[in-house]
């Protein structure tokens, strides 16, 4: 089996998503801090208009790990190697980096008193649940659809038929869990975070997969990069960017009622309209990063191509950063405060950026803190790789 065309225009995907993700998280506080006041409706905007950042991360898992794999024979040794650097280039990251932020907790709430055996079960809680730090339940949904994997993979490679169809099935079994999820919740049959369960993202993933396994037939239409597209595919492109935005609009303006007006609706409309948001959002990205790379040669290209290439680790990373650029203390009228969480947002990026960038490029073992480092030199042949 010939190995696939590299795609280099993932990790520009994963460079916006990454800057969605930090501004979600810039932005955490200012919906209570500026309720009432002009500045609110646009920080909701950028908070909730962002939310597509992390399925955007779950599509791109599921459609690396699709494409990549659905051509190559369901092996023991194959499937060896596949959890292998799984665990080698994620789940010793998110240990580490689970430790270090509980670390920071303990220091920061003064329980270092606590008996011994309460912190080791409070770490070990954490660990199981990602919960050491409100980031990283991502990494907790990714290893579920590890786990998840040699099925879903054996499943598709088995019927291409149902691999089409995949999205559908995801979607399905997804607004399944979320109704159940609902009434018994409501009924005190039990209380989960549904948010840290991957069946909440299989819309995502399954997309991705379906997208992974037919990218061959599909990249032409998500390759915005034509100079004399025909019509209907125009009409196509500006169709999908439109229902976006207005997805993205509804979602904002469900929640800006809820926050003013205090407006009681049925939160599936909630759920709805952050789904279709989020699902638009993963072929928009598709497109936009196809649209931004070009030749691959400019310098916002180079920066982007970095920052995608940075990103698991500037994921880990990040909410340190932020921790303690909050300490600064920060004064000033409604300008002042903009530029304070615009500060918060590029500090988180660039120390990130800078820290994770040195580490590859210096730190031997630097795969134990941010995963696989990127390749130096490029090559055709070379598979895409995965988050």
């Amino acid at each position: 089996m010939g190995q696939k065309e590299r795609i280099p225009q993932l990790d520009i995907f994963r460079a916006i998503s990454i800057f969605a993700v930090l501004a979600i998280h810039a932005t955490s506080r200012t919906l209570a801090e500026t309720l009432n006041t002009p500045l609110f409706h646009p920080f909701l905007f950028i908070n909730k208009f962002s939310q597509f950042a992390v399925p955007s991360f779950v599509f791109l898992s599921g459609f690396v790990l699709f494409y990549n794999y659905i051509d190559r024979p369901l092996t023991g040794r194959m499937m060896g190697t596949f959890y292998r650097r799984r665990l080698t280039y994620i789940i010793v990251p998110y240990v580490v980096f689970s430790v270090l932020y509980f670390v920071m907790k303990v220091t920061a709430g003064s329980q270092w008193g606590l008996p011994p055996v309460e912190l080791a079960s409070k770490l070990g809680k954490y660990l199981i649940t990602g919960t050491a730090y409100t980031h990283l339940y991502y990494v907790i949904i990714i290893i579920q659809f590890y786990i998840l994997f040699p099925l879903l993979l054996w499943c598709l490679q088995a019927s291409r038929r149902l691999a089409a169809v995949a999205p559908l099935i995801g979607l399905a079994l997804q607004w399944a869990f979320i109704v159940l999820n609902k009434y018994m919740v409501n009924h005190g049959y039990w209380h989960v975070s549904k948010g840290s369960l991957a069946i909440t993202y299989f819309s995502y993933f399954l997309l991705g997969a379906s997208i992974g396994v037919f990218y061959p037939k599909l990249k032409s239409w998500l390759k915005i990069t034509e100079s004399k597209p025909t019509p209907s595919r125009l009409a196509g492109w500006i169709g999908l960017w439109v229902l976006w935005i207005a997805a993205g609009i509804a979602h904002v303006e469900l929640w800006y009622n809820n926050y003013t007006h205090k407006t009681v609706i049925n939160t599936f409309w909630f759920e709805g309209a952050a789904n279709a948001h989020a699902l638009l959002s993963c072929l928009v990205l598709f497109q936009l990063s196809f649209l931004l790379y070009g030749a691959g040669q400019r310098l916002g290209t180079r920066l982007l191509l970095s920052a995608g290439a940075c990103s698991f680790g500037i994921y880990l990373i990040h909410p340190a950063v932020l921790f303690f650029y909050r300490k600064i203390g920060f004064h000033g009228g409604y300008a002042a405060y903009t530029l304070a969480i615009a500060g918060g947002w590029l500090a988180a990026l660039a120390v990130s950026w800078i820290i994770v960038g040195l580490a590859f490029r210096y730190l031997g073992l630097s795969w134990v803190l941010f995963g696989t480092a990127p390749k130096r030199e490029v090559k055709q042949s070379q598979h895409v790789q995965a988050m």
